[in-house]
């Protein structure tokens, strides 16, 4: 006999067996206490054993992409004849409950992930939301995601892609230039065809967003050449000492913000790149209050460092708002 209620656990498809586990159980935990009906009754064997009753529910294990179950958590929970429970990365990296209710309150609710979602009501209505989900299954492909065969191989240029073949073996200035341009083209093709994610921040708590580190290396770029090497007056555009992390805990998601970003951040390109094309030589110095005095040799090898750790951030930003890799 079918029950007219139905009890489904969504878990995100790229979620290891062990973490899959740990989240229904989980959610199974805190949904038990919420269903109105009581648990079925205990049980005798054969032999005359108790046994604790058990959940009369069949409990299908599905699987959903990121944007599935966060669809799915919304739709539930704005339907009063559903119950839903939401099991979402802020909990998953919190290490007590009393943290996890911390990093919760500081959260935005668009920048919430969910690792899986239980959903009990009516079967129709269950049903009518599930019914194009698979069941999971542990290693399975993420479905709707980009092709991930080649991530290894991403790693490395394609025929078409010119940031990583300029020569090497030209002079030490354009080379460390022609590096520091192709660490700076890495962040842009992060950063394309995104729109408004760009501010999305992948990692609770953490602030750090695609939005973020353009606003933060504009600054970079600004500091380094304009105020240590060319000694201009040139305060940081998206930071200060009363708000040292603005660049990122400002990164909004309005397009009036994402384009200052992006303007500010191409200003400072083209200045540093003017100074460093006029530059005497590779020795000229500027002096800073971190480093004491510095050369444009060691500011440009600073910067290529630079770019290429926050690239590595925007590597994982960007598949996490779209499953793009190796680009």
């Amino acid at each position: 006999m079918t029950l007219p209620t139905k009890l489904v656990i969504v878990i995100r498809a790229d979620l290891p067996a062990a973490s899959a586990a740990n989240a229904a159980a989980v959610l199974a935990l805190s949904l038990g206490g919420r269903l109105p009906h009581p648990s079925a009754t205990d049980a005798k064997d054969g032999s005359g054993e108790l046994h604790a009753g058990l959940n009369p529910h069949p409990v299908p294990i599905l699987s959903a992409t990121a944007d599935q179950l966060r669809d799915l958590h919304r739709i539930a929970r704005a339907d009063d004849d559903l119950i839903s429970v939401g099991f979402n990365e802020v909990a998953r990296q919190a290490r007590t409950y009393h943290g996890y209710l911390a990093a919760l309150a500081a959260t935005p609710a668009d920048e919430i992930d969910y690792v899986a979602v239980a959903a009990y009501g009516p079967h129709n209505r269950i049903s009518a939301l599930t019914k194009r989900l698979p069941l999971y299954a542990a290693g399975a492909p993420v479905a709707a995601q980009p092709d991930r065969t080649r991530r290894k191989a991403g790693l490395f240029p394609s025929v078409d892609d010119h940031r990583f073949t300029t020569p090497a073996n030209v002079g030490e200035r354009q080379m460390l230039h022609d590096m520091l341009r192709a660490q700076r083209n890495t962040l842009t093709l992060k950063c394309s065809d995104v729109g408004e994610a760009l501010a999305r921040r992948a990692v609770p708590p953490s602030t750090l967003s695609l939005l973020g580190l353009i606003r933060h290396l504009a600054d970079v770029e600004r500091r380094w050449f304009r105020q240590v090497l060319a000694g201009q007056h040139a305060p940081p555009r998206f930071s200060s000492r009363t708000n040292p992390d603005g660049d990122f805990d400002d990164a909004v998601p309005e397009p009036t913000v994402i384009a200052a970003a992006h303007r500010a951040w191409q200003d400072e390109v083209t200045f540093a790149d003017t100074f460093i094309a006029n530059a005497r030589d590779l020795d000229i110095e500027g002096h800073c209050t971190w480093r004491g005095t510095v050369s444009l040799r060691w500011v440009l090898v600073h910067l290529i460092e630079e770019y290429a750790r926050h690239n590595g951030h925007a590597d994982l930003l960007r598949e996490r708002i779209d499953g793009t890799v190796g680009m």
